[in-house]
């Protein structure tokens, strides 16, 4: 297990650090004209989930909703952190308890936004994803993670547990390995991140845009609509306890995706042992 100290007192001397702004939170940037790539960009705050950034990303989310083109979607972070979670000057004890449940809020929107996306997303993780920025890597579908990464939910060794985090870390890997976080407040290396099923893919770290970019290139060749349905059916029917009312709304699902003109020019395809169609990416 990695020491916390080693990287929370570096973190403490980034968060300190303020300026005027004159560049975005978040950068964005379309490859291969389908793929979506949004960069956390406050490195000199170790890219600290402030109330800034989360706006920003909280738009650029919708701007990709809107966006007929956007197929898949890949979020990074810049410099030696993926995200250092929230920025503790805006949570301490000059803060009031409205602007701290406006910040929590906010923060909650955006992950749920993200979650409920109907494009799926792929975490990009190059350097350490504490608290919040944890909860980031598994609100999103899928995630790359760089050989030298760490992970941690640390709120507990500095007195404030990492309460909201942990409703997509549960969810994403189980209230059993959760706890072990979220307990502890221990970090742990890639490796032990994919055993736990945070992430997917452990990569050298210069390799992580490439693996990142290879997934979405991988979910952005299927149909759109098809895609989507998929997504919001899995997440739909994992949240219900009774097993049958999960096979009531995935036949649901089922029927309603045999409605669209791509299933059916995939399925005749299929049959008359042609060429996969040219998908439309409409659900009609």
């Amino acid at each position: 297990m990695f020491s916390i100290r080693k990287i929370c007192i570096p973190l403490l001397r980034l968060v300190r650090h303020t300026s005027s702004r004159s560049v975005p939170y978040v950068l964005s940037e379309r490859v291969d004209s389908c793929i979506q790539v949004l960069t956390l960009n406050d490195e000199k705050k170790a890219n600290c989930l402030s109330s800034a950034l989360i706006s920003e990303l909280h738009n650029a989310l919708r701007d990709i909703e809107r966006d007929p083109d956007v197929r898949a979607l890949i979020i990074s972070g810049a410099g030696r952190f993926f995200s250092a979670g929230h920025d503790l000057n805006e949570i301490g004890e000059g803060a009031t308890t409205e602007s701290r449940s406006k910040l929590f809020n906010a923060c909650s929107q955006m992950m749920q936004e993200l979650s409920d996306l109907s494009v799926p997303s792929v975490a990009a993780i190059r350097g350490p994803a504490l608290a919040a920025g944890c909860q980031l890597v598994a609100a999103c579908d899928l995630a790359v993670s760089g050989q030298s990464s760490v992970f941690s939910t640390p709120g507990v060794k500095l007195g404030l547990f990492c309460s909201t985090p942990a409703v997509s870390l549960v969810r994403a890997i189980g209230l059993r390995a959760a706890k072990e976080l979220l307990l502890t407040g221990h970090a742990i290396k890639a490796q032990r991140a994919y055993e736990l099923g945070l992430v997917h893919r452990v990569v050298p770290d210069d390799q992580v845009m490439d693996a990142a970019l290879e997934l979405a290139r991988e979910i952005a060749q299927h149909s759109k609509p098809v895609v989507a349905l998929g997504k919001c059916t899995l997440n739909k029917q994992a949240s219900v306890d009774s097993t049958e009312m999960a096979y009531t709304i995935s036949t649901e699902a089922m029927l309603r995706n045999l409605q669209f003109k791509d299933t059916q020019a995939g399925i005749r395809a299929f049959i008359q042992k042609q060429p996969m169609p040219k998908w439309k990416h409409r659900a009609d």
